[in-house]
């Protein structure tokens, strides 16, 4: 793992700052574009997708940052020259390095987005010097994606960026309008309140509302030729609705929560925020969303995300593929450029001339009845219960978690090595065959939101539940799960995982350095070992996790330890609670506290 001095070094402050950052994100990419053309390889493994997708990525993803480089300064390091021959290679069929044409669907939609904001935004650098033959072979590829099926999600506002890029170089005989109005009204169909998306259907909760959905739809608010007046009105009065619940998903620090899918994407976090400057939204000051914006890209600034050489590698807080979806390809994580939209402002812009200001976040416990969540602030850092559908095509962790947190990372694939008692955080699950084979929560049969209380009915496929979580200002929280059983089972619930990365984890309680906080499968029948009143909490490098039982029900508390299977450490400890139970209606309740300061009192925190 490497940090990358250009970045990590780099202030983050002012717009020359930022300037530079861009710059020095690019030019390591720029090399390999420079020396393999359009199908650019990092040599760094492969996607679900062909690599000539994998390429068109690697050439796409940085035009979200060059673009606003451009259009705000008009310096561009002479990279358009160069971007303009490798756009020219692949979209000509006659080239040996040709993409190759979309299809029904394709991730070459995907990246057909950002040449058609290229269109839009800076078409003087990035068009006009185009031959006519290239101008034609680029048209001819680009309006293709109006005849093939998208995704039925946030893909469908990649056909609208290409036909509003096609507007703003006068080519509006190529647009399909019909298509265009129906795709933004499926959108419209997935709009929550309060500012909130679905992305899709299933209305999966996630950082896509921001950085994608609401993101396209500002890019067309500020870039598009001739946008209608509804439309405008509608998207800049639904990302304004959004403003001050979105912000409940950072920390004042600026670290963004982790939850969902594609969060290789990193500091695509700030992409809403940026945009949100561009079209100078209502609802914040200028200062209010500089801070958020600023302090998220600089919250990366202490983390392993990149090669020696200086590339992004795909995971979170350090490179791990074991996090990453089957479409995350090496150039995917270039996505994160969606950043940098405020450099498309002038220096004397509200923006650039405000000082930062804190996080608007006054209130304790946040409820969000629009996507059935509940934000809560813990000494600067958010906790979100969440309600939300599950979403079953992708990591389930990414969607089926009791709550998230700006603090403590996520585990992937919770139940992998549940045979060894070595749980992921924040799940309840259970095993029929004495700790072989474990499940939790697939799906939600209803989800309500109640003041401070979570409501959720779930099944594992096999087993019910009802649970309710109840939400308190101090900082803790209490989680009653109603079920009944048709056969005998261990039933196990955990908290947050702590970082044990450099330094062992440490069990604080039920007493300090308590050894017998693993379970091995010979010792499942031991009576000793359950308690009831069972307590367990465990201090990591970012802080304290701690749960107690408060039913009836003798326990095992454990500390699982893990491997790679963290977005924000690569070892971790996460406290659980086990009851081995009989057939028979049951109530299990357990109360939940963490903090992120590794000197906060024990005794405080289990109070």
């Amino acid at each position: 793992m490497a940090y990358y001095s250009k970045f990590s070094e780099n202030p983050m402050r002012t717009r020359t700052d930022f300037q530079t950052l861009v710059r020095d994100l690019i030019a390591p990419v720029a090399g390999y574009i420079e020396r393999q053309g359009a199908r650019v390889d990092f040599d760094e493994g492969a996607a679900v997708y062909p690599m000539a997708s994998s390429s068109l990525e690697g050439v796409a993803r940085p035009l979200w940052g060059l673009i606003p480089l451009t259009v705000g300064s008009g310096d561009d390091c002479g990279w358009w020259t160069l971007m303009r021959r490798v756009i020219s290679e692949g979209t000509d069929p006659e080239h040996p390095d040709y993409w190759g044409p979309t299809q029904s669907p394709s991730q070459h939609s995907v990246e057909m987005a950002a040449i058609g904001v290229m269109l839009m935004a800076a078409p003087e650098a990035a068009f006009v010097p185009f031959s006519d033959r290239e101008k034609d072979n680029l048209l001819r590829w680009l309006e293709e994606i109006q005849h093939v099926v998208l995704v039925d999600n946030n893909w469908l506002f990649f056909a609208v960026l290409v036909q509003e890029g096609l507007r703003k170089i006068g080519r509006a005989d190529l647009i399909d309008q019909e298509l265009q109005d129906r795709y933004i009204q499926r959108v419209s169909e997935w709009y929550l309140g309060d500012g909130w998306y679905g992305d899709g259907p299933t209305l999966p909760v996630d950082h896509y509302g921001a950085f994608a959905i609401h993101f396209y739809a500002l890019l067309y608010v500020h870039f598009a030729r001739d946008p209608k007046p509804a439309l405008v009105k509608a998207f800049r009065e639904r990302a304004s609705a959004f403003l001050v619940p979105f912000s409940y998903w950072f920390a004042e620090t600026g670290e963004g929560l982790m939850v969902g899918r594609s969060l290789t994407y990193r500091f695509a976090m700030a992409a809403f925020w940026g945009m949100a400057a561009v079209c100078e939204l209502d609802g914040m000051s200028p200062g209010q969303i500089k801070g958020i914006w600023a302090r998220q890209l600089r919250s990366w600034r202490d983390k392993p995300i990149f090669t020696a050489d200086g590339l992004m590698t795909r995971g979170y807080y350090y490179p791990n593929l074991i996090m990453c979806e089957d479409y995350n390809s090496p150039t995917s994580p270039y996505w994160a450029m969606k950043a940098f939209m405020p450099l498309a402002l002038p220096e004397d812009s509200a923006f650039w001339q405000a000082e930062e200001e804190p996080l608007p976040c006054p209130d304790k416990v946040y409820p969000m009845p629009a996507n059935n969540t509940i934000a809560q602030r813990i000494e600067g850092h958010s906790v979100v219960h969440y309600g939300a559908p599950v979403r079953a095509d992708v990591q389930p962790d990414k969607y089926n978690k009791f709550a998230y947190s700006t603090n403590f990372g996520m585990e992937i694939n919770a139940l992998q090595y549940a045979e060894e008692f070595r749980f992921g955080d924040n799940i309840l699950a259970f095993s029929f065959d004495r700790g072989i084979n474990w499940q939790m929560r697939r799906s939600n049969s209803f989800s309500r939101l109640d003041g401070r209380m979570l409501s959720l009915g779930w099944s594992t496929g096999e087993q019910d539940v009802e649970t309710t979580i109840e939400v308190a200002d101090d900082g803790s929280f209490i989680r009653r799960h109603v079920f009944e059983l048709a056969r005998p089972a261990f039933v196990v619930e955990s908290g947050f995982a702590v970082d044990q990365w450099y330094e062992e984890a440490e069990v604080l309680a039920p007493e300090p350095g308590a050894a017998e906080t693993r379970l091995l499968m010979q010792d499942c029948d031991r009576d000793d070992i359950m308690k009831t009143e069972a307590v367990i909490a465990v201090r990591g490098a970012n802080g304290l996790s701690a749960i107690r039982s408060l039913d009836a029900y003798p326990k095992f508390a454990g500390a699982a330890r893990r491997t790679h299977t963290n977005l924000s450490a690569p070892r971790t400890a996460t406290p659980f609670l086990l009851a081995r139970l009989p057939a028979g209606q049951h109530t299990l309740t357990h109360k939940f506290r963490v903090s992120s300061r590794r000197d906060t009192d024990i005794a405080d925190l289990l109070d």
